[in-house]
């Protein structure tokens, strides 16, 4: 139906309007109504309407609340896809977003500006940087994901952007992402030292998070793999011992995933080589531990590695030394031999991207096998994890 108006913000417009019968129920569905300079436009656009209505449009939803459609489909999401607890809450954290900042919006009233505003406002409220990683580039995605679910029934086209980032923002906007603290051979080898002696004059209750720091210097593994680490999953791979793992640790949900990041549950990887010293000390350590235990009526049912030796309820209850421990030691450790991170972030994973640096720079290496060591496709062990290797640049600057 065309009406022409003649009071209101509208005066002067066509209004088109169509009320459809649903086949199924019987009833009328209410689609919104839109607007036309002249006569001829209207009947365009009501053509257009009825076009979009027999090709399976829906527009009834746009009338929806956007943060209430979307905590919806959040929920609903969850149900199928059995998400992480982690993964959860990211997306629970845009749900208390979008409500804040969309109240009462509808669908329907959501296009690229209203994104923009958005966007900017929320950057502006939160003191938060801009980059591919940030706060608001993952509400962003999770918004076009909303929305990509949309495209064809309840809206023609998706409000957020491929890039948002790049359309929404200027260049001289982003933020500089602060840089992960890489060792070099001389502090690898100091860190290394210090262990070892320290592991002599400590008590057995304070091996773990040095231990944990010793193999991932030279494995490179992710902190919740070796959180997850049991005894058995030191072995002999191609005459050399390594660690065979196939779970990972969470902090975050406190239990153990079953699985490698990424991978199917029962799906193992074979990590680097490491040095006879290391396992020979491993082994030392399950003698130690399992004395431990014994002297204070624990057991070990899962054959954990990391057990809280600390703190008894945690061990009881099999939840291993924390990544933030890790890291405090890590931390501790460099401050006692004098390396200093300079403002540059360094915490556990500075071993893997140190490593997965060596690797990239090491004459005749084969990335896939590195890669798969270190459990990453080919692409994201080169691109995430692979920087200018320190010793590496310091001998090109000397020849």
């Amino acid at each position: 139906m065309i009406k022409k108006i003649t009071t209101g913000k509208h005066a002067g417009y066509y209004s088109i309007r169509i009320q459809p019968m649903n086949k199924v129920t019987g009833k009328r569905e209410s689609w919104p109504i839109q607007y036309a300079k002249t006569k001829n436009e209207a009947k365009a656009i009501e053509r257009k309407m009825w076009a979009d209505y027999e090709d399976g449009y829906n527009y009834g939803d746009a009338n929806d609340v956007f943060s209430e459609s979307f905590e919806k489909y959040v929920k609903q999401r969850h149900s199928e896809m059995s998400w992480s607890p982690v993964t959860y809450k990211a997306w629970n954290y845009s749900v208390k977003v979008f409500k804040e900042y969309f109240p009462k919006t509808k669908i329907k009233d959501i296009d690229q500006r209203t994104v923009n505003r958005f966007a900017h406002q929320y950057v502006l409220d939160h003191h938060s940087g801009i980059s591919k990683t940030s706060v608001i580039a993952r509400r962003l995605v999770h918004m076009r994901h909303f929305f990509n679910t949309l495209v064809g029934h309840s809206v023609s086209v998706n409000p957020v952007p491929e890039r948002p980032l790049n359309v929404f923002f200027r260049e001289s906007e982003f933020s500089t992402k602060r840089k992960r603290y890489l060792f070099n051979n001389e502090e690898l080898r100091l860190i290394k030292q210090f262990i070892q002696s320290e592991l002599v004059k400590d008590n057995i209750t304070s091996w773990g998070t040095k231990l944990a720091i010793w193999i991932d210097l030279e494995t490179g593994m992710r902190p919740g793999e070796i959180q997850a680490l049991r005894f058995e999953n030191l072995v002999i791979n191609e005459g050399y011992p390594t660690f065979k793992i196939d779970d990972s640790w969470s902090d975050n949900s406190k239990k153990f995933s079953g699985s490698l990041k990424s991978r199917p549950h029962g799906a193992y990887r074979y990590c680097l080589p490491v040095s006879q010293e290391l396992a020979d000390f491993f082994d030392e350590y399950h003698q130690r531990q399992t004395k431990f235990l014994k002297n204070h009526d624990m057991t070990n049912p899962r054959n954990l590695v990391f057990l809280n030796l600390h703190d008894y309820k945690a061990c009881s209850t099999m939840i291993p030394i924390t990544q933030h421990s890790m890291n405090d030691m890590l931390k501790h450790i460099c401050q006692e031999i004098g390396i200093d991170p300079d403002n540059e972030q360094l915490s556990m994973y500075s071993f893997r991207h140190t490593i997965c640096t060596k690797l990239a720079n090491k004459p005749g290496i084969s990335y896939p096998w590195a890669a798969a060591r270190m459990g990453h496709t080919l692409e994201m062990f080169m691109h995430t994890y692979v920087k200018t290797d320190r010793d590496r640049e310091q001998q090109m600057m000397v020849t």
